[in-house]
């Protein structure tokens, strides 16, 4: 077992953890477009409700006894070694390692895509490359200062991230029938509900991730389980209010699509609050690569 070497004062404690996680694990509403296009607001939310029941409490409750049970840097990958031996170990930790480097790629990529709604320039020629290249310098710069630094800087990108998902659901609550020309009887889209339930898998999966810094969190025996449960509940919740807030406002479910937030808050709020949603989704893909370098 590997020793726990972190000073007091420079470890995790629980909220910076749950922000954290919260990044590893979704992130934000991003990406749940899919899930309403395809098959409407109550299977929707439906879908959002009941998927982390099955697919995430069991492996948040199995994260957080393990990394109760063993507080070392590693993670999945010591379990995984105690468990099986050090070839399976081996396995566990390159196999994470190689489809790190594929999931990460797309984040950058995203983080210049949505910078390029609101300047241009910014996937033009080279701008992109060197963007996004920027965009990885700064995370792991800021892992050079530990992870109690990533921890209380997801914190406060955590709080940006949701800041525009709160104001698009408190207007939305008074907008009540503002788009009821659009509440034409919408047909599921064949194969939508197994299309959703992907969607939905890949939103709440990532769990395991924040096991690998456990010998940087104060208290794990504690700390780890609370976790687990006050972020599945976070993203339970982050995900579904503001989903029947515009399901509120009757906006119909084929005005969703991949990477429509802005467009709907430009909808219900105004332009203003789309471009908030823009930059909301570039916090959200620097916050991610950010817990995840921390992580990997």
């Amino acid at each position: 077992m590997q020793k726990i070497i972190a000073a007091p004062n420079r470890k995790l404690k629980l909220i910076p953890l749950v922000a954290s996680t919260y990044f590893m694990v979704a992130g934000g509403p991003y990406g749940l477009e899919e899930i309403i296009q395809t098959s409407g607001y109550g299977l929707g939310l439906l879908i959002v409700l009941l998927v982390p029941i099955i697919w995430s409490l069991p492996t948040a409750l199995m994260v957080g006894e393990l990394s109760a049970a063993i507080p070392c840097d590693g993670g999945f990958y010591i379990w995984v070694q105690r468990a099986l031996g050090r070839f399976w170990g081996f396995q566990e930790s390159w196999l994470s390692l190689m489809s790190s480097a594929f999931d990460l790629a797309a984040y950058p990529t995203l983080f210049v895509l949505s910078l390029g709604q609101i300047w241009p320039p910014a996937t033009q020629g080279y701008n992109g490359v060197i963007i996004a290249t920027g965009m990885l310098v700064a995370c792991m710069l800021w892992n050079l200062f530990g992870a109690k630094a990533v921890g209380d800087g997801s914190v406060l990108l955590g709080i940006l991230l949701l800041s525009p998902f709160v104001a698009i659901t408190a207007v939305a609550l008074f907008r009540h029938s503002a788009f009821a020309v659009h509440t034409a009887p919408v047909s599921p889209v064949k194969g939508g509900f197994l299309s959703a339930m992907i969607v939905a898998m890949w939103n709440y999966m990532g769990w395991d991730n924040a096991s690998t810094v456990a010998g940087e969190v104060e208290n794990p025996q504690k700390t780890y389980p609370r976790v687990m449960m006050i972020t599945l509940v976070a993203i339970v919740v982050s995900y579904m209010i503001p989903i029947a807030a515009v399901w509120y406002t009757h906006l119909a479910p084929t005005s969703w699509s991949t990477g429509s937030w802005s467009s709907i808050a430009s909808l219900v709020v105004g332009p203003w609050l789309g471009i908030a949603l823009v930059i909301g989704s570039m916090v959200s893909t620097f916050g991610i690569v950010n817990s995840l370098t921390m992580s990997y």
